[in-house]
């Protein structure tokens, strides 16, 4: 791992401290939790766990604290085998560790048969048991099923009345139609009496239903605001420095020490909500590619190898790039069954596209645009979290985006015809020419099922999971007008333009 000397340091007494004291759960459990604190890597906690199982090997708590850090250091399938010995030997409360084994399936292993299996088996062993309930509903909702995804929302507040979060979700299954919804006059009455930032979305977005933008952006407001006193404050000096940071250290020169060929997956990235979802489901609907979701593969390599990323970028050696890709390869293939090509999702890949590249040489990569304004209005009225922290105020977002459009210049400047701008605005207004004209840049041939991706029955998580079982429209185009008043509030006048 590439790090500061003084960090180091801390990394080594915190290890010292594990080594003398690896007889002590409560002291494994402690150093564990500092290390994911901190984004340091895992494997002395995780090791400490084994050693300690190996000493004791009855103990039930142990093994769900390893299995739980197993599946932050991305080891799934070693995680559940620890979760499944952890039910064993006869955990308490084992409804939490089959629904942690369902979150792996769902989220990570792309077994969603499995993960329902084990949200049933939790509310087997626990019938009130409100996490699974809560989680068939997410389940329901990324396969497009509505009503049932309501229903497990319904059941969640049935067992918790006072369950903020699942009324939340139960809103967003909901289409508002008219101001006398029953519905609303819970979330208005429920809002009153929490700071629950989910319950204002909700409402903004309920009444963005209704057309009442006024109410609509007092909710969006509201729900930020909310958000802002929890998140770390965006400092626009230190996001401009990081970025600066990139650009020098991923020059055109760096890059071309790494020559060579590998598999060729298709990243697409850029600001959240530019329509990357569709553009994925539009490449899934076509037998060459298969959908991999937001891969967490690129940011948990950065976080475990590069702690001051992109500090030690100019250390890489040629065995750790070997060594990665033969990683990515594998992790591919479980996707993909290594008969089509990969299509990786994370947005913020954009960050590591220079890394990426230098690992993957023949990968491609797809920017999702959008008019700017259209993207801030869709961020501030979706909770986005911690790592999003600009997405909390109109300016901020405005401000990220300029530095990450600067960044993609560099990119385009380094890397040519390997990397493609895909306007949101031409994909749903001239969706076969733009997709004709992205599938021949990318070596394919055209096939007309993807012009019906909306038939897709996969599992989608995004933001906007009931808008991608619908065809092609325009419809959010120029949404942000609705909300001019307030841009001018923020931009002055000359936000049209």
């Amino acid at each position: 791992m590439k790090m500061r000397l003084k960090m180091k340091g801390e990394l080594d007494r915190l290890h010292s401290f594990l080594r003398e004291n690896g007889r002590s759960l409560p002291a494994i459990n402690r150093i564990a939790l500092l290390l994911q604190q901190r984004s340091y890597p895992l494997e002395h906690a995780l090791k400490a766990y084994e050693n300690y199982l190996a000493h004791q090997p009855d103990s039930a708590n142990a093994a769900f604290n390893y299995a739980w850090y197993l599946a932050r250091d991305g080891q799934f399938k070693s995680a559940i085998r620890l979760y499944r010995r952890a039910l064993e030997l006869g955990i308490e409360q084992p409804e939490e560790a089959h629904l942690n084994i369902a979150n792996i399936c769902m989220d990570h292993l792309r077994d969603d048969d499995e993960a329902r299996k084990e949200l049933q088996q939790a509310l087997a062993k626990n019938p009130r048991y409100v996490g699974a309930y809560h989680n068939l509903g997410n389940l329901a909702e990324q396969l497009g099923d509505r009503e049932q995804a309501a229903a497990h929302f319904e059941k969640c507040l049935e067992i918790d009345p006072g369950n903020d979060p699942a009324l939340a979700r139960l809103a967003d299954t909901h289409r508002f139609l008219t101001d006398d919804d029953p519905l609303l006059d819970r979330l208005v009455a429920n809002a009153r009496a929490s700071d629950n930032s989910d319950l204002h979305f909700a409402l903004g977005s309920a009444f963005n239903q209704l057309a009442d933008f006024e109410l609509a952006w007092s909710h969006f407001s509201k729900a930020n605001a909310l958000d802002r006193k929890t998140l770390p404050p965006y400092r626009q000096e230190q996001t401009e420095a990081a970025f600066n940071k990139i650009v020098s250290q991923s020059s055109d020169e760096w890059l071309a020490q790494f020559p060579g060929v590998s598999h060729n997956p298709v990243f697409i990235c850029g600001m959240f909500r530019t329509g990357s979802t569709l553009l994925e489901q539009v490449l899934a609907a076509h037998p060459g590619f298969t959908a991999g979701g937001e891969s967490e593969f690129f940011p948990r390599l950065v976080l475990r190898e590069f702690h001051d990323y992109p500090e030690g970028l100019d250390e890489i050696t040629s065995g750790e790039l070997q060594s990665w890709k033969e990683s990515h390869v594998i992790d591919s293939n479980r996707i993909t069954g290594g008969s089509t090509r990969l299509t990786d999702k994370r947005p913020d890949n954009f960050l590591y596209i220079g890394l990426i590249k230098a690992i993957l040489p023949s990968a491609k990569f797809v920017v999702t645009e959008r008019d700017w304004r259209d993207v801030a209005l869709s961020i501030f009225s979706t909770r986005l979290g911690a790592a999003q922290n600009y997405s909390t105020s109109l300016s901020d977002i405005q401000h990220y985006i300029g530095q990450q459009e600067q960044l993609l210049d560099h990119w385009q400047s380094i890397l040519g015809d390997d990397l493609i701008r895909i306007r949101y605005e031409d994909l749903v207004r001239q969706p076969r020419e733009t997709i004709g004209n992205l599938l021949n840049t990318l070596g394919e041939d055209w096939d007309e099922r993807c012009l019906s991706f909306d038939q897709l029955d996969n599992a989608v998580k995004t933001a906007s999971v009931w808008q991608i079982r619908e065809p092609f429209h325009t419809r959010s185009i120029g949404r942000w007008k609705n909300y001019k008043p307030y841009f001018e509030g923020v931009f002055g006048p000359d936000t049209g333009t």
